[in-house]
């Protein structure tokens, strides 16, 4: 029995050779996944192949996600690096992450400890990705891109979590002693290490008294671990 093979619907190619601009190539990106988004009740998922180790499975995969991944130049087949993902941010969304950014998502999502993501790793990055730009830019509230002092200590307050002013300078300037904002890729991360490092100590702080005492390398396995 011959096996079935997904037709691909028409449409538009997601990178227009035409486009010659990051922000045309982006305007153009974003149009499609907005066509997808609109017809998702008319065309069924395009099923993609995903190849780990020696073992082929076969996974539904959303198109938008699909063209996303299929439009990164990859050096490796079938799987993105933390400097292509990087690139995909910048050119997708507009969006400038850090090199430390993109390597800390990566190892986060890298579940066979491979060095990269493969489609089905990206699917879980993308959605994560798109439900922190959600919440970050509800408390973006002058759209500029970034979070204030006053817009960061609300964000952490929503996650029941308060700080002093001082901290919360702190949280903003330690990688650039001059800023003043906070940019969506550091609000992503201070906020994942935030959760991390909130559990490790609750889970020491039996009493519930907001204080621990701890060995110094029981301290280096609780940074470690959050690490």
């Amino acid at each position: 029995m011959a096996e079935h093979v997904p037709q691909e619907r028409p449409g538009k190619p997601c990178c227009n050779p035409k486009a010659s601009t990051v922000e045309e190539r982006r305007k153009l990106f974003i149009s499609d996944v907005l066509r997808d988004a609109h017809d998702r009740k008319k065309y069924s998922p395009i099923a993609g192949k995903v190849v780990t180790g020696q073992f082929n499975r076969v996974n539904t995969v959303h198109p938008a996600v699909e063209k996303w991944f299929k439009a990164m130049e990859t050096k490796v087949e079938g799987q993105i690096s933390s400097k292509e993902l990087q690139q995909a941010f910048e050119v997708f969304q507009g969006r400038h992450f850090s090199d430390a950014s993109c390597k800390f998502v990566v190892r986060l999502f890298d579940l066979d400890r491979n060095g990269g993501l493969d489609i089905k790793e990206f699917e879980s990055l993308y959605y994560y990705i798109r439900q922190w730009m959600t919440a970050f830019n509800t408390y973006d509230r002058d759209k500029s891109g970034f979070l204030d002092e006053t817009q960061l200590d609300y964000a952490l307050r929503q996650m029941d979590i308060n700080f002093t002013e001082e901290f919360l300078r702190f949280l903003i300037t330690k990688n650039n002693p001059k800023a003043r904002k906070m940019p969506l890729d550091q609000f992503i991360i201070t906020c994942i290490q935030i959760q991390r490092f909130t559990d490790e100590f609750k889970n020491r702080d039996i009493n519930y008294s907001g204080s621990i005492n701890i060995k110094y390398e029981d301290f280096l396995e609780m940074i470690l671990r959050c690490l």
